[in-house]
């Protein structure tokens, strides 16, 4: 091959790479992606914290809720609705203030048996729930207050035997005492939070201590 022939396969090899590089992507430090028009963008993440105030000095996020010591954070709570507040001030109810180091008093007891009305035999079934809470009997004789203890048992084929003593106080230490209403209800679902047609209920006033108590479920909710 001539020399003519050297350069003209030097002048086209050369023409080619700069064809090559102008097809090419320019450089990286003068490229850059505009993610807005991108397939698939996705938009910036939201930020779970909005609306937390997390910039104040010294804040804390738990404020107002008992996080220590190792107590029952549902102590106190209506078991008819658990998010309804906190402990109750028993000493409000005339009860004495509970005194978790005192010894359960045995005397200090509700004992008796639950039967169903006949005219709702058929809605109790063996196997379902029953759930108890003793409150204090206010003024009218109604149930007055939160609960002072609460039980669950699970219903029998004809009658339920239950007993109510300290040892089932919403806050322990608590004494139960004094003129109480009992309430029953049978549960069909099992969760003490819910009511539905078909549950039945019924109550009955004693003064403890008391023995030989017949609490019959006699309300079927409509």
């Amino acid at each position: 091959m001539g020399r003519f022939s050297l350069v003209v396969v030097a002048i086209c090899s050369l023409a080619a790479c700069k064809e090559k590089q102008k097809q090419g992507l320019p450089p990286a430090q003068e490229w850059s992606a505009d993610t807005t028009t991108m397939p698939n963008a996705k938009a910036p993440m939201a930020n779970p914290h909005a609306g937390m105030a997390m910039g104040a000095a010294g804040a804390n996020p738990h404020a107002g809720m008992d996080m220590g010591g190792g107590g029952d954070p549902h102590a106190g709570m209506d078991i008819e609705n658990p998010h309804g507040g906190g402990s109750p001030d028993v000493t409000k109810m005339g009860l004495p203030a509970p005194d978790p180091n005192r010894k359960i008093d045995p005397a200090n007891h509700v004992k008796g048996v639950i039967k169903v009305h006949a005219k709702a035999k058929d809605k109790a079934a063996p196997g379902g729930a029953v759930f108890i809470i003793v409150k204090k009997a206010g003024p009218d004789g109604a149930p007055s207050g939160p609960p002072l203890a609460v039980e669950k048992l699970t219903w029998q084929k004809d009658q339920l035997p239950f007993e109510m003593t300290e040892a089932q106080a919403m806050i322990a230490g608590t004494q139960l005492t004094g003129d109480v209403v009992v309430t029953a209800r049978y549960d069909q679902d099992g969760d003490a939070l819910s009511k539905e047609p078909g549950d039945i209920s019924g109550s009955v006033r004693v003064k403890i201590p008391a023995d030989n108590v017949t609490l019959t479920l006699d309300d079927v909710l409509q």
